[in-house]
């Protein structure tokens, strides 16, 4: 009986392995080639980002990354637009209040308030900017208040 049981065990193993042979391999996959460059005759619209056209007249753009090159059709997202809208976005909700001789910031996030207070020696470009917009607007107010 177990030369019997060993036997069947025997007759399986070899006919499942015959079962995997007559299976057609799968068939590779074609990769696409890596891109390794940036265009030469790529033109930068934004720091880091490219915008080149192909031989079709499909305009692509190119970044590079920690990982290396990455395209994208350029149609898919206008980087410019995005950035400035960001800008916008965030001018529109941060107000500025003179300190003195620094300026406290308040821009409403979706978890709150956030508060910050700056020199006005050291501010950045942005926060210039919204100060900058914040004294025309509080300018302007007077002036209409007076009338």
């Amino acid at each position: 009986m177990k030369a019997f049981i060993l036997m069947l065990t025997l007759v399986a193993g070899l006919s499942a392995q015959n079962a995997t042979k007559t299976q057609t391999p799968a068939k590779p996959v074609k990769k696409s080639a890596a891109i390794t460059a940036i265009p030469k005759d790529a033109v930068e619209t934004s720091p880091g980002f490219f915008r080149w056209t192909d031989r079709d007249g499909k305009a692509w753009t190119y970044r590079r990354t920690p990982f290396g090159i990455s395209r994208w059709p350029a149609d898919a997202i206008d980087i410019q637009k995005e950035a400035v809208e960001k800008q916008n976005s965030v001018k529109s909700r941060t107000t500025a209040v003179d300190k003195g001789d620094s300026v406290m910031f308040e821009e409403a996030t979706p978890f709150g308030k956030r508060t910050w207070v700056r020199k006005k020696t050291q501010l950045s470009d942005t926060e210039q900017k919204i100060w900058d917009a914040q004294q025309k607007s509080s300018t302007a107010d007077r002036t209409q208040e007076k009338e």
